[in-house]
């Protein structure tokens, strides 16, 4: 689930419009695996927006409030705790 979340994060970095299908090629996953994935962090109440587009393709990109509080940095070293 962490790898999920970080692999939205680092790709929406980097510039792209990330959805289930981007994910899944560069974790190497199935797009089933992925949409689990997003809703048990979502579940856990980790902000993951989900915009649909043309009615169809779903962006997901995580919150821009959280990215203000910490980076992905620190919310790797929370983790470790």
């Amino acid at each position: 689930e962490f790898i999920v979340f970080s692999t939205i994060y680092n790709l929406e970095a980097e510039g792209h419009l990330v959805d289930y299908k981007l994910i899944a090629d560069t974790l190497a996953l199935s797009e089933s695996s992925v949409r689990e994935y997003v809703q048990k962090v979502i579940s856990k109440g980790i902000p993951i927006q989900k915009e649909k587009l043309n009615n169809k393709k779903i962006l997901l990109a995580i919150s821009q409030d959280l990215k203000r509080i910490a980076s992905l940095e620190t919310i790797m070293q929370l983790r470790d705790l």
